[in-house]
């Protein structure tokens, strides 16, 4: 954690040293990237069983990990057009850690003011939904991304020249699964499906 802390207070003075009181223009690409951490509860979902072909018995499903408390790291970029105040239209990408397995995300994602008013301190709002690959997991290696969604708000505090320094928090649902290995005996094939809900908390800069 001393790490992450090290991180996000480093992502702090970067946003202060870019950031130069003009608020977004409509007409222009707007670019935000963001650290935080996301926590949340595991719990893996039995839904899915195939059994041998040799055996009359439906093979034992055990759960490939257990249900805890996680919290992970993540990392967040947007880049997209703005054509209002209200309205950015983009893509979005980053990396999300849940305990050990981590994940490229690629979404589609929409946000902008809340309020038509452009103040110092605007609040915003994002809505995404996309898919996210696996990442590089050594200890995880069957398991397999899957889509996504999350809708979060924030606040931005304009400094000027179209930048400003940016708190977030939201929510964001993600599915995977997990392929156990073929034993060759009884159990052909064994999937574990997972379903990541997680609580975020970021900070970082647009320009």
């Amino acid at each position: 954690m001393k790490k992450l802390f090290t991180l996000l207070l480093g992502l702090l003075r970067i946003g202060f040293v870019c950031a130069q009181n003009e608020p977004i223009a409509a007409g222009r690409w707007l670019t935000t990237i963001e650290m935080g951490v996301q926590t949340g509860r595991v719990r893996p979902d039995n839904l899915n069983q195939n059994y041998g072909y040799w055996s009359y018995y439906p093979a034992p499903y055990y759960s490939q990990r257990p249900a805890g408390n996680r919290v992970g790291l993540t990392i967040h970029a947007f880049s997209g057009y703005t054509f209002t105040p209200s309205l950015h239209v983009g893509l979005s990408t980053g990396v999300d850690y849940y305990n050990n397995s981590a994940f490229f995300p690629v979404a589609a994602t929409v946000q902008g003011n809340i309020f038509k008013r452009i103040q110092r301190l605007t609040p915003f709002y994002c809505l995404e939904s996309g898919y996210a690959f696996r990442g590089p997991n050594p200890h995880e290696k069957e398991l397999k991304g899957g889509w996504l969604w999350s809708p979060g708000i924030g606040l931005r505090i304009n400094k000027g020249n179209g930048t400003g320094f940016l708190i977030s928090a939201g929510y964001k649902h993600q599915q995977a699964r997990h392929i156990a290995s073929v034993d060759g005996t009884q159990t052909l094939s064994q999937v574990e499906y997972r379903r990541y809900n997680r609580l975020f908390f970021r900070m970082g800069f647009s320009f």
